[in-house]
């Protein structure tokens, strides 16, 4: 229905002079919902908002098929790479796109630049590598507050721990809990890994690591 200048100064008069919205909607033969929406004069029926209707052309599949597209060059050599007309002209031949090539253009771009994450799984066979390192733990000895160092083992396959406490992180405790750890866990792993301990490397850092003399 569409609410007049008068019958909206009618609403408002109305209201004025003590009526409810239910006994204007029954006077004016109009829906509540009307006076309500008018009841406090914020709305008007000679101003019409403006209806934003945001750009459809770019659909779930549309995005897809783009990104296929850039998939693609990834594989490929860079001289058969798509360019943006290029992806815009497939999208009008094999999917009936409408939109303008400019729209395709600026999502080309924005998928180029946005950075892509990278995962790397770490997988690991059974009986493969074994994670150790060191820490530190705060404990009451003999009623004594007292810091011991924690040798901590965990095997990669079955994430399956072991720690053990010494008084020192040195290179006897060090031995002594590899020794105890391979008779807990029934073997020797084919690898162990550890965040270049003092007590293991002399110097360096990765690859570059120097082991202490055995």
């Amino acid at each position: 229905m569409v609410i007049t200048v008068e019958i909206y100064k009618q609403i408002r008069k109305m209201r004025l002079d003590g009526m409810s919205q239910r006994q204007i909607a029954a006077v004016l033969r109009i829906s509540r919902n009307t006076v309500k929406k008018y009841w406090d004069g914020d709305s008007v029926p000679w101003e019409r908002k403006d209806y934003n209707r945001g750009a459809s052309v770019l659909t779930e599949d549309v995005v897809a098929f783009v990104r296929t597209c850039l998939d693609e060059d990834a594989r490929n050599p860079r001289k058969q790479h798509h360019t943006a007309k290029r992806i815009y002209d497939r999208l009008v031949a094999e999917c009936g796109f409408t939109g303008g090539e400019t729209t395709v253009r600026r999502l080309v771009r924005e998928l180029r630049e946005k950075p892509q994450e990278a995962f790397v799984p770490l997988v690991f066979p059974a009986g493969d590598a074994m994670q150790i390192d060191w820490g530190e733990a705060t404990v009451y000895l003999s009623g004594v507050k007292t810091v011991v160092n924690l040798f901590c083992a965990r095997l990669c396959y079955s994430g399956a721990p072991m720690v053990l406490a010494y008084r020192r992180q040195n290179e006897e405790s060090f031995l002594d809990a590899l020794v105890q750890v391979f008779q807990y866990f029934g073997g020797v792993p084919r690898r162990v890994i550890f965040d270049n301990g003092k007590v293991a490397v002399k110097d360096g850092f990765g690859a570059h690591a120097r082991k202490q003399a055995g």
